[in-house]
C-alpha cells in the first residue's frame, strides 16, 4: 500500500482497478498529518492495533478529478454525468500525462 501526504510530489501509477483493490493500484492520501506513517506500521502490533493505527491516518482514495489533474487533463475536462465513479477510475487508470503526449505529438509532426 502506497500512502502519500499533501506535501509529497510523487504517487504510484494509478491503474484501472483503483478504487476496487488496495494493493498495487495507486496511492492513498493521508489526511491526518499529525500521525506518522511509520508509527502506524510497526511489526510488533496485533491486527487490531494495526487497524486502529491505520484508521488514525485517515486515508482516502484520490478522486477521479484529482487523478485527471495529475495527468494534466484540462480544468474544463469532465466526465458525462452518467459515467460512474468506477468507470472514471477505469478510464483514468494507466492514462498518459496529457501534457507529455501533446509535446510528443508536436515533436512528431514538426
Amino acid at each position: 500500500m502506497d500512502i502519500v501526504t499533501e506535501s509529497d510530489d510523487k504517487t504510484c501509477c494509478f491503474t484501472k482497478a483503483y478504487g476496487h483493490y488496495i494493493e498495487g493500484t495507486g496511492s492513498f492520501l493521508q489526511t491526518n498529518s499529525s500521525v506518522s506513517i511509520d508509527w502506524a506500521f510497526t511489526d510488533d502490533l496485533t491486527d487490531s492495533e494495526s487497524l486502529s493505527r491505520l484508521r488514525q491516518l485517515q486515508l482516502r482514495y484520490f478522486t477521479p478529478r484529482e487523478i485527471a489533474n495529475f495527468h494534466c487533463f484540462p480544468e474544463e475536462f469532465s466526465f458525462p454525468t452518467d459515467v460512474t465513479r468506477k468507470q472514471r477510475y477505469r478510464v483514468l487508470g494507466n492514462s498518459l500525462n496529457a501534457h507529455v503526449v501533446s509535446l510528443l505529438l508536436k515533436y512528431l509532426v514538426s
